[in-house]
């Protein structure tokens, strides 16, 4: 049974029955005001979801750790006074939500365990404990955005699992080459950081779909990157990148393509060798012309194709094929 309490000006959760608590599988009670959670809380014994978010929550009582069947636990918008060491005594939890509640650090001996889901976005983290990267062999998605990271631990390969790491806007300057390790991942978010370079093992990324790299001091892509084939979005845009690897004819999945806002003078000719490639945006570079090498071949579903403040001379024409697209 769901109970739905979001939003009802609560500053405790109503008192109920043993034998009604034990009913619950779902607990609501977001956008509330509540200070604290009464013992009460280990009534509902059959609890499966518990959603805690937009509270004045500060810290959570031990009774959370007596629910057996406790999978996912959202705290995210509550003031919490830190890390609540209750939550290392969960032993089932799957999803775990601590977005935005002023966390500074994470406990060293703080360890996934059995989470699949784990978000900790826009709080001020500095630094990520070993155990976390050591010892998540379940974790599929990683939200550690919009934090203080400077560097990240060189994981072993315990993050098997992950499909989804997003390390966007914080303040990493390099990443460990540890990260090629990351087979099953899917989603690698990196905007808004402060990286020079990417790591050649990116290209181990077999099953990357989608990766966003923008608003970085990036002036290449590493030559690797050109073996990534299930690609399919790549975002690059806002960098100072002066050329692309002459690999990327790999990127066969490629259907949106951002490198607007670089210092591109030229692309290679496996540009043309995209067959998926539906949008282009390439505003706001250096380029003096396109290639054309196959490209009635390669490039017959372009849709949308952005060129505006290149560096074309002005008898330059655009090749027949570009024309195709519709420009912005």
């Amino acid at each position: 049974m769901k109970l739905q309490l979001n939003a009802e000006g609560l500053d405790e959760i109503p008192e109920t029955t043993t034998e009604t608590a034990a009913f619950v599988t779902e607990l609501n009670v977001g956008f509330n005001k509540l200070r604290s959670l009464a013992p009460s809380i280990a009534r509902y014994r059959n609890l499966r979801v518990l959603r805690l978010n937009h509270n004045l929550l500060e810290d959570l009582p031990e009774e959370i750790a007596t629910l057996p069947e406790l999978r996912e636990l959202s705290l995210s918008s509550n003031p919490l006074r830190g890390f609540p060491r209750v939550l290392l005594r969960i032993p089932h939890l799957e999803t775990l939500h601590l977005d935005q509640t002023g966390l500074a650090e994470i406990p060293a001996d703080f360890r996934p365990g059995a989470l699949v889901n784990l978000s900790l976005s826009r709080n001020q983290i500095t630094a990520i404990p070993e155990g976390l990267f050591a010892n998540g062999n379940l974790l599929r998605t990683l939200r550690l955005n919009q934090n203080r990271l400077k560097v990240l631990p060189a994981s072993r390969g315990e993050l098997a699992a992950l499909e989804e790491l997003d390390l966007s806007y914080n303040e990493l300057e390099s990443l460990p080459k540890e990260l090629g390790q990351l087979k099953r991942l899917e989603v690698l978010h990196l905007q808004g950081n402060r990286l020079r370079k990417l790591p050649e093992s990116l290209g181990q990324l077999a099953a990357l779909r989608r990766l966003t790299v923008y608003e970085n001091q990036l002036t290449s892509l590493p030559d690797s990157i050109g073996q990534l084939a299930c690609l399919e979005r790549l975002d690059a845009s806002h960098n100072n990148l002066r050329s692309l690897p002459d690999e990327i004819g790999g990127w066969k999945a490629m259907r949106w393509l951002v490198l607007s806002e670089n210092q591109l003078t030229s692309l290679p000719d496996d540009f043309c060798n995209l067959p998926g490639l539906t949008h282009c945006f390439l505003h706001r570079n250096r380029l003096k012309y396109l290639p054309v090498a196959d490209a009635e071949k390669f490039l017959p579903v372009i849709q949308v194709i952005s060129l505006s403040d290149n560096a074309f001379k002005e008898d330059w024409k655009l090749p027949e094929i570009y024309r195709k697209a519709k420009m912005i």
